[in-house]
């Protein structure tokens, strides 16, 4: 199930985020990756916008975006490749409007996942992809 990202959900983003941001640390090859050092305070302080993706009452997969930019798509491994960011992604888009992507260059899951929904984007209703920012 997604539904709205909520205040209530911020611990289990943090706690979300530093498991996918490990892998994505990796594949980039860097050992200083600042979302990795981000704290609930920050978390707090954002108030991010977003949705997240329910399993078994669990947050296993969100998406969040300021002012038109995805800010972070982040999965629990555990879940990779069962389609949830592709998921999140569709609802990101027939919800609100976003214009941009950011991720690493090395990041190519993340890569291929945004350039298939951007191919598809004719698919999605009302939604449209101006530009994808690398």
């Amino acid at each position: 199930m997604i539904r709205r990202l909520r205040s209530t959900d911020h611990a289990a983003l943090l706690e979300l985020q530093r498991l996918a941001y490990r892998i994505e640390a990796r594949l980039l090859e860097t050992v200083d990756f600042p979302p990795l050092s981000e704290t609930i305070d920050d978390i707090e302080a954002e108030q991010p916008n977003g949705f997240v993706y329910l399993l078994h009452d669990s947050v296993v997969g969100a998406i969040t975006y300021v002012d038109g930019t995805i800010t972070r798509l982040v999965v629990n491994p555990e879940y990779f490749r069962q389609g949830i960011a592709q998921s999140l992604l569709h609802h990101l888009l027939q919800h609100d409007h976003v214009k941009h992507v950011m991720t690493g260059a090395r990041n190519l899951p993340a890569l291929r996942s945004t350039l298939v929904l951007a191919l598809r984007k004719s698919n999605v209703s009302g939604a449209t992809i101006s530009s994808l920012s690398f």
